[in-house]
């Protein structure tokens, strides 16, 4: 009370703003209402908004590597094989690196999924049965069944919930999965066998090969065969396109092709090698085109494994980011696609997962100075190592994630400025309605200042209070959020519909976020009340006392 005497000016917004007055205080609640609800709804609004993307984007980093190592040319990516490097010490010297947290070979692939009924295209993921790092982010999407695949050794998988609904699958039933080894391949042998033996139709090939030695002339070790013919089987065989040849075709080429090399310059035939070019020129010239075709389809049948999976688990992806439709255990998908023949284990890449995927540092540079060029194949062809990190990947995702809910806080903060200007409008005809009163002030001695002070003041006490209690509204709203939510979705008004995601509305109490747009709405509520305070301070005493 000292205080209010000693200041006229908030003295007498106090009285202005008591609701046992008048009509006109009715009004100011008014607007303190329409400051709260404002300042209520921007919270809430960020709040399951921000939520939102960090339940999303969290969810997308359980299903996402961080980084993606993996060597390739300058053409294309190559499979990761021990045999010519060892990825599994390479791995370990990626787990030393501070700030990695798990580390895990890369193994995915497109494949058929049936079940009784009905059929679709999947995409299939390999996971380590024993890698806490891979498996812990997944857990927390599981809607039934585990993750938990044992030694890894039993044909199992965890499908999609997606999957689940398309497919009719549960926990306990069996997926028939029929991985392709490659579609290129699959394309390319139904396109050759669209055509005739290519040889067969070269007659000058064949006659070059079932002739070469004839007219040859006789040397110590064998025979020598013209030096013209011989040329001319290289050439004709050299024309061939690989494409199109069958498989025992592009075998009798090799033999032809791998003995005019040896025999450059004259080197003579031996009895053996003679032998070895006549009988593949035998069954060159007997080959049969249905055969080799039956040979051809048989081929793809080795490229594709059928097989039966119990399903043990069933997860939730993320409705604007859906991961893979099937996890199989690491072993069992290297077998599927072949990736553990010939006594080699190979991968597709190395996964790295970090601790703060949001800020990595400088782990990409150290990786990059572990990774050094290699030779591959038997030509010796170099590679090199490629780092992709996630946020590459998803950069536009990311963007645009970011992007909406930077929009959709300009939206609401224009709806509040809308409001403000609403504010200024009551307060402008407040103050009109008093015009006699402040007439009054001005002929005892106010001065423009005190009058502007009056409703600066009551700009200022609508605006803290407004936005406080905007700030607890938005408290209370947010901690009843699922039963608000409930109701509104039981009378088809859903705001936030959440099934399709697989989880509960999500908020983020962000203490900075909560007064940055109590601020908001306070600066403007007490702007708008200047404005008419200004114009109301400048008028004449004596017209306003004459005036009705």
């Amino acid at each position: 009370m000292k205080l209010l005497r000693r200041n006229l000016s908030l003295m007498l917004a106090v009285r202005y703003l008591n609701p046992l007055r008048t009509l006109f205080s009715v009004i100011t609640l008014i607007c303190l209402a329409g400051v709260a609800l404002g300042v209520m709804v921007l919270i809430v609004v960020l709040s399951v908004m921000s939520g939102l993307q960090k339940e999303m984007e969290s969810r997308v980093l359980a299903l996402t590597p961080h980084f993606v190592l993996y060597p390739g040319d300058d053409m294309q990516r190559v499979r990761l094989s021990d045999e010519y490097v060892d990825w599994f010490a390479l791995m370990e010297k990626i787990r030393r690196i501070p700030g990695v947290v798990s580390v895990y070979p890369q193994l995915e692939n497109e494949a058929f999924a049936q079940a009784p009924g009905s059929r679709m295209t999947v995409r299939f993921n390999a996971i380590e049965p024993h890698n806490a790092g891979q498996i812990e982010p997944l857990k927390v999407m599981l809607r039934a069944g585990t993750f938990d695949f044992g030694e890894g050794l039993d044909q199992e998988c965890v499908i999609s919930a997606t999957t689940s609904q398309s497919l009719g699958l549960y926990v306990g039933d069996s997926l028939h999965l029929t991985p392709v080894g490659s579609l290129d391949e699959v394309a390319d042998i139904y396109a050759m066998i669209q055509n005739p033996l290519q040889t067969h139709e070269n007659k000058a090939l064949m006659e070059g090969v079932a002739t070469l030695f004839v007219g040859a002339a006789s040397a110590e070790g064998g025979l020598v065969p013209d030096k013209g013919k011989m040329a001319a089987v290289a050439e004709h065989i050299t024309k061939l396109d690989p494409s199109k040849l069958r498989r025992s075709e592009e075998e009798a080429c090799t033999v032809f092709f791998e003995l005019i090399q040896s025999h450059v310059g004259g080197v003579p035939f031996s009895a053996e090698e003679q032998q070895r070019w006549q009988t593949t020129a035998q069954e060159l010239a007997a080959l049969d085109r249905d055969k080799e075709d039956g040979k051809a389809v048989k081929s793809i049948n080795e490229m594709v494994m059928p097989m039966d999976l119990r399903v043990v688990g069933i997860y939730q992806t993320p409705e604007n980011m859906p991961g893979p439709n099937v996890y199989l255990p690491l072993q069992i998908a290297q077998d599927v696609m072949g990736y553990s023949t010939d006594g080699y284990s190979q991968a597709q890449g190395i996964c790295v997962r970090v601790a703060d995927p949001n800020n990595m540092g400088d782990i990409e540079a150290q990786l990059q100075a572990l990774l050094t060029p290699m030779k591959a194949g038997a030509e010796g062809k170099e590679l090199r190592w490629y780092v992709a990190p996630w946020t590459r990947s998803f950069e536009q995702w990311y963007k645009l994630i970011a992007n909406e809910r930077v929009m959709m806080s300009f939206v609401l903060t224009f709806i509040s400025l809308i409001a403000s200007f609403c504010i200024m409008a009551v307060m402008f005809t407040m103050s009109m309605q008093r015009k006699r009163e402040i007439a009054v002030l001005q002929a005892l001695g106010a001065t423009p200042r005190k009058i502007m002070g009056i409703f600066a003041w009551q700009g200022v006490i609508i605006g803290f209070v407004g936005a406080v209690s905007g700030i607890l509204l938005a408290l209370l709203v947010l901690y009843y959020r699922l039963e608000i939510q409930a109701f509104l979705a039981s009378v088809g008004m859903d705001p936030f519909p959440m099934e399709a995601h697989g989880l509960t509305l999500p908020a983020e109490y962000d203490a900075a976020t909560f007064a940055m747009q109590a601020f908001k709405a306070f600066v403007m509520v007490t702007l708008a009340a200047l404005i008419p305070a200004f114009i109301v301070s400048r008028q004449d005493p004596a017209r306003a006392l004459r005036s009705n």
